[in-house]
């Protein structure tokens, strides 16, 4: 792949997550433990507020102003994914134990933690021109863009090329 083919799907991927703000909250801030409880309730309100039948998931590492992609995924009750998440990364269990050596270092963010929770109607336009708008569309072509976009792979087990 190309540079301009990866700046192009960098700049979809970004122009996509930058439309939806709105619908994003701290999970922690660099240097501080995720509170599991203050999280999901965060989370919870997100979801509510929007009242969608299913939503997508995006959580990214903010540092050195850059946002880089961690993990998508999808669900239809978000707070309670995501209070999983975060109960298997405290303990590292599983495949959380990677996911614990790239966003913790003893215990506290490495760096600041942001999860964008996007309802199925709130959904504007594909990132990728032409392609669905269903929640399961829209995680496959952002976990596409991501993994051609960032030198940081995904955390994601599924849906990445390399």
């Amino acid at each position: 792949m190309t540079y301009p083919d990866v700046a192009r799907k960098r700049q979809l991927f970004q122009g996509w997550l930058a439309s939806h703000a709105t619908y994003s909250t701290w999970l922690a801030t660099a240097g501080q433990p995720i509170d599991p409880r203050v999280a999901t309730e965060r989370i919870a309100r997100l979801a509510d507020a929007q009242r969608s039948p299913e939503y997508l998931y995006v959580l990214t590492e903010c540092a050195a102003s850059k946002e880089i992609p961690a993990y998508i995924g999808k669900s239809r009750t978000p707070a309670r994914r995501w209070s999983s998440h975060l109960q298997h990364l405290a303990r590292g269990e599983k495949g959380y134990a990677r996911w614990q050596r790239r966003l913790l270092e003893q215990g506290r963010a490495v760096c600041d933690l942001k999860l964008y929770v996007i309802g199925q109607h709130q959904v504007q336009a594909p990132p990728l021109e032409g392609f669905p708008t269903t929640i399961g569309a829209l995680e496959y072509q952002l976990i596409g863009l991501a993994a051609d976009a960032f030198t940081v792979r995904l955390l994601n087990s599924e849906g990445q090329a390399r």
